[in-house]
């Protein structure tokens, strides 16, 4: 993965030159000077070719500040093919909100050419209800293997209907403080999530515990969304909450937590309500499974006041994992209008975000063949202080990262939610898993039949 930065130089989507020329429409034999002569003329009077108008619905702010608005003006200049109009829909960045607003306006008729969702599941929902483009046919008219190229593709019954210009990618951050403070060499990959659980009691004290874990569908079994294929359905849309990964991860919490007392009581975390990155930057928990975006927000210290120096490591796997790469890769997409009438266009500017969009937004980008170093450096130079470097670059691209061939279902969100209870019931309410897992097999397959209907 780790070749020169400069051979994303190459990947850059090449703009056609256009030749304007003309003639009289006539088959008579002309003189070579009277043919350069009309073609002078003809050049001399031809009008520009008129740019197809395209437009973006985001939920990323409409200010010239915006990284997102900065890549739309630079691929607007960038060619003279496309004119992208850029459609704020909210300007807090409340992906949710945005798409509430955008499903009004396609009920009501509006014709969307490119539209961001916030996750996989939001733009697979909509897939299902028909107002998403699949985009398989225009990677084909551009040669272009979509797995060859991206690390990951957002696709839903063998169809691709979505491009992911950015990628966040699991992890586990550690207070560089609190490790050393500890005597805890940084974990290497292949380590498990049963010494995840001896180095959080090992990084506990009384001013601090040795992590934490949030309220999201992903943190009662990570597992799932690491190295499984969906992280609640087998391939032919049964539960997998008899899977061991389950037993083992909800128990591992409640030791964790009851035994160890390494761990923040879910209970106070619930009515808490926290950000997921607030107790890390605050100095109460030593380290964090999260996605990498808690890299860039690390550098708000508006938000985040911190002074420590973030350090990085890769996910702890299962203990009887066989790929010790595992991680889960995810972000959300760009997604082309059902019934756009300029899809070419469209597809033009899609491209485009995905392989040079990151230089602006400083985003880890979805193509494959990146130096790393290079460009986190470039990315973080001047924040070395909070970010060690070496460590992200090792933990985000080492060759062996890998996620399971995966697959999304648009009812994706409504599984996790009933993961989420599940839990908080199997944590707040002292019940077996066994019942629990009864419960959660017993909703989800209700789900899945509505929808199959």
């Amino acid at each position: 993965m780790k070749k020169a930065l400069g051979l994303l130089i190459s990947l850059m989507i090449m703009v056609p030159l256009v030749a304007c020329g003309g003639n009289n429409g006539s088959n008579q034999a002309v003189s070579p000077s009277a043919s350069a002569g009309t073609a002078t003329a003809a050049t001399e009077s031809a009008e520009p070719a008129a740019k197809s108008k395209i437009k973006f619905y985001t939920f990323k702010a409409n200010k010239p500040e915006e990284p997102t608005f900065q890549a739309v003006e630079a691929y607007n200049k960038s060619q003279d093919k496309v004119e992208v109009e850029y459609v704020s829909l909210v300007q807090n960045s409340d992906s949710v909100e945005f798409l509430s607003k955008l499903d009004v306006l396609i009920a009501g008729g509006e014709v969307v050419d490119v539209f961001m969702t916030g996750n996989e599941e939001t733009l697979m929902e909509r897939a299902s209800r028909g107002v998403v483009e699949p985009l398989d046919s225009y990677l084909e008219a551009e040669g272009i293997k979509a797995e060859d190229e991206y690390f990951k593709v957002l696709k839903m019954d063998q169809k691709v209907y979505g491009l992911m210009n950015s990628i966040t990618q699991w992890f586990t951050v550690f207070n560089r403080e609190h490790l050393e403070e500890a005597g805890l060499a940084l974990p290497e990959m292949g380590w498990t999530w049963d010494d995840f659980r001896t180095y959080a009691k090992k990084l506990t004290t009384a001013d601090h515990y040795g992590t934490y874990f949030h309220t999201w569908g992903e943190y009662p079994n990570i597992v799932a969304y690491t190295e499984r294929s969906n992280p609640q359905l087998s391939n032919d849309l049964k539960p997998i909450f008899d899977d061991p990964s389950f037993n083992y991860f909800f128990n591992l919490r409640r030791a964790m937590e009851k035994e160890d007392k390494s761990v923040e009581p879910y209970a106070d975390v619930l009515a808490a309500n926290y950000h997921v990155l607030q107790q890390f930057f605050a100095g109460n928990a030593s380290m964090l499974a999260v996605p990498s975006y808690a890299v860039r927000a690390g550098l708000n210290l508006e938000k985040f006041p911190h002074d420590f120096q973030m350090v990085y490591a890769p996910l702890p796997r299962s203990v009887d994992a066989k790929d010790v790469g595992m991680t889960n890769i995810s972000s959300g997409g760009l997604a082309m209008g059902a019934k756009s009438e300029n899809k070419e266009a469209a597809f033009d500017f899609m491209r485009w975000m995905t392989m040079e969009s990151y230089k602006y937004t400083q985003e880890i980008p979805n193509i494959k063949n990146v130096d790393g170093t290079a460009l986190l450096n470039t990315f973080f130079s001047e924040n070395k202080n909070l970010i060690d470097i070496d460590s992200l670059a090792k933990t985000l691209f080492d060759p062996r990262n890998k996620m399971p061939d995966s697959f999304s279902v648009p009812y994706g969100s409504e599984l996790k939610k009933i993961v989420e209870n599940g839990f908080a019931s199997y944590m707040l309410d002292e019940r077996s898993f066994e019942d629990v897992q009864k419960e959660m097999t017993a909703e989800v397959e209700k789900v899945v039949q509505a929808n199959q209907k």
